[in-house]
C-alpha cells in the first residue's frame, strides 16, 4: 500500500508584476512514496524542455499569468523514483549505462488552470497532462503513454490568488506522483516489457546475416 502523499519542506513562491503580468514560480519538496519497490533499475532523463516548462495564460481582465512548473519536476521525479524503483539515476540522455535496464523520459504535454471567478466556484484548479517515453538500454524507444493529473485548492483557505494557484499546482504534481506510482507497472507498455524480462528492442538491421541467404522472404521483406 502507498501512504498518502503530503508536501513537506518549504515552497518557494516568487511573484513579479509588470505590465499586467504575474509570474508564479513553483518549487517545492515532495515525499517519497512508501510502497514495495519494483525490481527495476532505471535512468531518469529530465531534459530542459521539462525542467524549464512554463505555462502562460491571459484572462478577460487582460491580466496574464505565467506559471513556471518546470523547476519542481526534478525533485518530483527524484523522490518518485526513490520510492518506486530498486535503483535509479538522473541521466542526461536516453542511453542507459550498466547496470540500468532502461531510461524513462517524462514530459509535460499540456497545462490548464482556472480561477474561481472564471468557474464561479470556490476553487483554483490545475490540470497537467504528462507524457512518458520508455527506452531500452541502447536508447531505442520501447513505447509511450500519457498520464493526466489534477489539483485544486479552496480559495477560502488562501489569502490571494497566487497562493491558491500555487497550492492547486502542487496538488496536481502530487496527484501525478500518486497516479504514476500506482499505475506504472499496469501500463501495457511497461507490463509487456517487465513480463518479457526487460529486453532491448531489436534493432532494424539486427537480422542474423549468416542465415540470411537461406531465409525465404515475402514481398514486403518479412521471413516466411
Amino acid at each position: 500500500m502507498m501512504a498518502a502523499l503530503t508536501t513537506s519542506g518549504a515552497i518557494l513562491l516568487l511573484i513579479g508584476c509588470a505590465g499586467g503580468t504575474t509570474q508564479l514560480d513553483i518549487e517545492g519538496d515532495f515525499p517519497v512514496p512508501i510502497m514495495v519497490k519494483l525490481p527495476v533499475a532505471l535512468g531518469i532523463h529530465l531534459d530542459t524542455t521539462l525542467t524549464t516548462f512554463t505555462h502562460a495564460e491571459t484572462f478577460e481582465n487582460s491580466r496574464e499569468w505565467v506559471v513556471s512548473i518546470g523547476p519542481a519536476q526534478e525533485r518530483l521525479f527524484s523522490q518518485l523514483a526513490l520510492g518506486l524503483f530498486s535503483e535509479h539515476t538522473l541521466t542526461d540522455s536516453v542511453y542507459a549505462t550498466p547496470p540500468y535496464d532502461g531510461v524513462l523520459k517524462p514530459a509535460i504535454a499540456e497545462v490548464q488552470f482556472s480561477l474561481p471567478e472564471q468557474t464561479r466556484s470556490d476553487y483554483y484548479e490545475v490540470w497537467i497532462r504528462y507524457e512518458f517515453d520508455l527506452y531500452d538500454r541502447s536508447g531505442r524507444l520501447i513505447g509511450n503513454w500519457q498520464l493526466p493529473a489534477y489539483g485544486k485548492a479552496n480559495q477560502k483557505n488562501y489569502s490571494g490568488t497566487s497562493k491558491g494557484l500555487q497550492a492547486a499546482a502542487m496538488a496536481a504534481c502530487r496527484d501525478a506522483m500518486a497516479f504514476f506510482s500506482i499505475n506504472f507497472s499496469r501500463e501495457p507498455v511497461v507490463m509487456n516489457w517487465l513480463n518479457s524480462g526487460m529486453p532491448d528492442v531489436q534493432a532494424p538491421d539486427s537480422i542474423d546475416k549468416t542465415d540470411a541467404s537461406n531465409t525465404a522472404t515475402s514481398s514486403d521483406g518479412r521471413p516466411v
